[in-house]
């Protein structure tokens, strides 16, 4: 996005840089707008695609698409971090990796986009995005530890966690952890914190024991 338009620009703008820079508008009111049109194209994607699932199935598939991992992982995709307008303080606290932001500047541009091209191309945008995702649906990452032991232990496997890594000042930290079954490592993750370093490698493990 080498020129964005005035409402792309504004859904990059976060709070911290309008209050230093004196702005009036943030990105908040387009990430409510975005927020909505997400939960609706979304569901209307799993609705068609999976006739067959019950009410409660569908909620849990549409929770996990459009959960904050998911989208801050899609804002990255799009480049979206690096394009960013964050304060001074976002800026040094690492506000570009953040996943609240991401996500926060995902829903945004959605919601741009909404109101730049229309209901149908903005359809038409998020059911191309989200396609992957209904054959591989993400799993939230707050239960991404739990479903893993939960699979291992099924299969009589021994799960444990190894910090592979740290890097960065330590104000802004990088920890890689390992997810070992049975002794091999079958995933890997990264994060600001071991917490969600342990997550990402716990999904990736869970991914893996799952196409087995």
């Amino acid at each position: 996005m080498p020129d964005p338009s005035p409402l792309l620009r504004l859904a990059l703008t976060h709070p911290s840089y309008a209050s230093e820079q004196g702005l009036q508008e943030t990105n908040q009111r387009l990430e409510f707008l975005g927020d909505a049109v997400l939960g609706l194209f979304v569901a209307e994607l799993l609705y068609e695609r999976f006739p067959d699932l019950p009410e409660g199935e569908l909620t849990m598939r549409r929770a996990a698409m459009v959960c904050e991992e998911s989208l801050a992982q899609l804002a990255k995709e799009h480049g979206l971090g690096e394009q960013l307008r964050l304060g001074r303080g976002e800026e040094l606290t690492g506000g570009r990796e953040k996943p609240s932001l991401l996500a926060d500047a995902f829903e945004a541009v959605v919601g741009a986009h909404y109101l730049e091209h229309g209901l149908q191309r903005t359809r038409e945008w998020v059911r191309q995005v989200f396609a992957p995702f209904l054959e591989n649906p993400p799993l939230p990452l707050r239960d991404a530890r739990s479903r893993l032991h939960e699979l291992a232990q099924e299969r009589g496997l021994d799960v444990k966690f190894l910090l592979v890594g740290q890097e960065g000042p330590p104000h802004h930290p990088t920890f890689t952890m390992a997810a070992l079954v049975d002794g091999a490592e079958r995933g890997r993750g990264a994060g600001p914190s071991k917490q969600e370093a342990t997550a990402h490698a716990a999904a990736a493990a869970y991914r893996f024991l799952r196409e087995q």
